[in-house]
């Protein structure tokens, strides 16, 4: 093989083996608390089984003891030869720890270390004896090869013909391989794993097995490395004739195909730059008043929504590939605590922007360690308060509108407003007055204040006061909210709702004096028109009364640089648990927006997230709203005009 070719098969490797490791996490907990679940098992087996062939044709000798050392135990558990314990499950979690690690290595190009010793001594069977890994065949001198070590025409159909059968009379199928099914029948386990042995190897040495008289296939380097199906010579012995042949029938036509994620973005930012030029043409149209300028715009703007919805969907991920790690995440984490706990997954096939898959994983994480470590009981005193000895958390997703919701929710003891409120003023996060006045609401709002624990000792896990504070930021970041809700006694449910995509915005354009600004249009609950006399002062902050309650208004003219003219509309907004009126002197309507970031100018300045440019070619500052509802008034912008 050239370098190129064998550089491309090593990345195929990694991309299809990769997608079975991320699975074999959960599928090994799920195992865990299913030790006799036959279906799960073979799963497992299989994903094992599939990764050590590959890594035997590319010769990753590590790589093919670790899993087939894995294979083994796992294939006892099968037979009933031993029972899948507490200790066998750990060795196997470990294992795929280690498996992720060679592949990260093989993906930098760096060597693989050998699988410690006292891990493949541990997914032994305890007792026993390691099952002998087959001894590779003798391996005869190859015959002079074409350059690049590739098979010829008449081997590779050989090669067919001894896994499918052939048609031709006086021919059989060789009797080192296990006989082809008939195209209606069924193999069982065993002939399955028969198959994929002769394709692959069965690990131990990879080496060459071929048949004496047959050329042996070679690897990258010329020697004999890559374990081959034996190609046996056709007898002249009559034979009835096998049932048509497998590879005689018309193939599948793929329906995917691999695409560098670069390309795809590119594709996303020239589809952006095409809802620009959209915007811009529909507001000539309109000013214009041509009837067939506005036909055509019109046809313009359906095409565009279309090609704007099918690149967005090939963005999208299933939130399952975010969530699947997470149990091998509890499962760990529990153990640490001493805790008994189940993690529940729901709306795994909801839809998720490729970009956000892993921008939410590091703030999943806090969550589900903050539900364990202080929602969740140990289960001693889970029975003292007649509940069942193991918690649960549930981890759910969902799609309302433009934005996705991930919940993560457990039945633990909750939250008391007033010990959060104790605590807050003992860390000095806020004094006694301002904790005095805080609802029920604001004082779960405590836990996202940099600082704040309610720990009573530092640990590995928690009382620090560093972490929820942190996923509040990411989560802003990414234009989310964040909104907590418990109930004393009976759990806590964090909730976080990000974009549906965040290639591109839906707002609602407002204007404060000469500038435009863009409010997600997500967090929009309602506009309404300020009536004389509707605003007032209530504890030094301006609100406004409002369907019978006190709503908070932010006056952006100051922060706007803008000169004083009377305030006609309120936008409100939902931020969070939060409700929040924008008081603007003109609402201009919908649009779609391509969001820029801005320089290092605009860098500290809360409540602005980026740029983009309207219809009619002006520039317009896309808010970030939660940085409008930390407390302060926004700072003033730094510059009088932005365009």
């Amino acid at each position: 093989m050239n370098a190129d070719f064998d550089n491309e098969l090593r990345q195929d490797f990694l991309v299809e083996a990769g997608e079975l490791v991320e699975r074999l996490g959960e599928q090994l907990v799920g195992l865990e608390a299913a030790p006799d679940d036959g279906e799960l098992l073979n799963a497992v087996f299989r994903a094992f089984h599939t990764v050590k062939g590959g890594a035997g044709f590319l010769a990753l000798e590590p790589m093919v003891q670790l899993c087939h050392h894995a294979e083994d135990l796992l294939n006892l558990a099968r037979n009933g030869a031993v029972r899948l314990d507490a200790s066998y499950m750990d060795a196997l979690l470990q294992t795929l720890d280690r498996l992720v690690e060679m592949m990260a290595a093989l993906g930098a190009g760096t060597s693989l270390a050998m699988p410690p010793a006292e891990l493949l001594q541990a997914l032994l069977p305890r007792g026993g004896k390691p099952a002998a890994a087959p001894a590779p065949a003798p391996v005869p001198a190859p015959s002079p090869e074409p350059a690049g070590g590739a098979i010829d025409d008449s081997e590779f159909e050989a090669l067919l013909d001894s896994l499918y059968g052939t048609a031709a009379p006086g021919t059989v199928a060789p009797t080192v391989l296990p006989p082809a099914p008939a195209p209606d029948a069924t193999i069982d386990d065993d002939e399955f794993e028969a198959l994929l042995d002769t394709l692959h190897g069965k690990g131990g040495q990879p080496g060459l097995q071929a048949t004496s008289g047959q050329p042996g296939l070679q690897d990258a380097g010329g020697q004999p490395g890559i374990a081959a199906a034996p190609i046996a010579a056709p007898v002249s012995a009559p034979a009835v004739a096998p049932a048509p042949s497998a590879r005689h029938a018309a193939p599948a036509a793929e329906t995917t195909v691999r695409v560098d994620t670069a390309r795809l973005d590119l594709l996303v930012n020239h589809a952006g730059e095409l809802v620009l030029a959209r915007n811009r043409l529909l507001s000539l149209a309109a000013r214009h008043g041509s009837e067939t300028l506005a036909a055509a715009a019109g046809e313009l703007d359906r095409i565009t929504d279309e090609l704007q919805g099918a690149v967005m969907g090939m963005r999208m991920q299933p939130v399952g590939r975010l969530f699947q790690r997470f149990p091998r995440i509890v499962r760990d984490l529990a153990r640490q605590l001493g805790k008994e706990v189940e993690l529940v997954l729901e709306g795994e096939g909801t839809d998720l922007d490729r970009s956000l898959v892993e921008a939410l994983a590091d703030p999943l994480i806090h969550l589900l360690r903050n539900a364990l470590d202080h929602g969740v009981e140990a289960p001693d005193l889970r029975e003292q308060g007649g509940k069942p000895r193991k918690g649960r958390v549930v981890l759910s997703a969902s799609q309302r509108g433009e934005r996705i919701v991930i919940t993560v929710s457990d039945d633990g003891r909750g939250m008391a407003p007033e010990i959060l409120r104790r605590k807050a003023v003992e860390k000095g996060v806020i004094d006694a007055a301002q904790a005095a006045r805080l609802s029920e609401a604001e004082c779960y709002e405590l836990i996202f204040r940099p600082g704040f624990s309610t720990a009573a000792t530092v640990s590995d896990v928690s009382g620090r006061g560093v972490g929820m504070d942190v996923v509040k930021t990411r989560i802003t970041e990414l234009g989310g909210t964040l909104a907590v809700h418990s109930r004393l006694g009976h759990g806590s449910e964090l909730e976080l709702a990000v974009p549906l995509t965040l290639a591109v915005l839906r707002v609602l354009m407002v204007r404060v004096g000469q500038r435009l600004l863009a409010l997600p249009l997500g967090n929009v609950e309602e506009v309404f028109e300020l009536a004389a006399g509707q605003d007032c002062l209530l504890d030094g902050r301006l609100v406004a009364r409002h369907r019978g309650r006190a709503l908070p208004l932010v006056d952006l003219v100051d922060w706007a640089g803008v000169a004083a003219e009377p305030v006609r509309h309120v936008a409100v907004l939902h931020i969070g648990h939060q409700r929040l009126g924008c008081l603007v002197h003109e609402v201009l309507g919908r649009e779609d927006v391509i969001v820029k970031p801005l320089g290092h100018l605009f860098a500290d300045v809360p409540g602005v997230a980026g740029a983009t440019v309207t219809g009619d070619g002006r520039l317009a500052l896309v808010m970030e709203l939660a940085g409008l509802a930390d407390g302060a008034a926004p700072s003033p912008l730094p510059l009088a005009q932005t365009g």
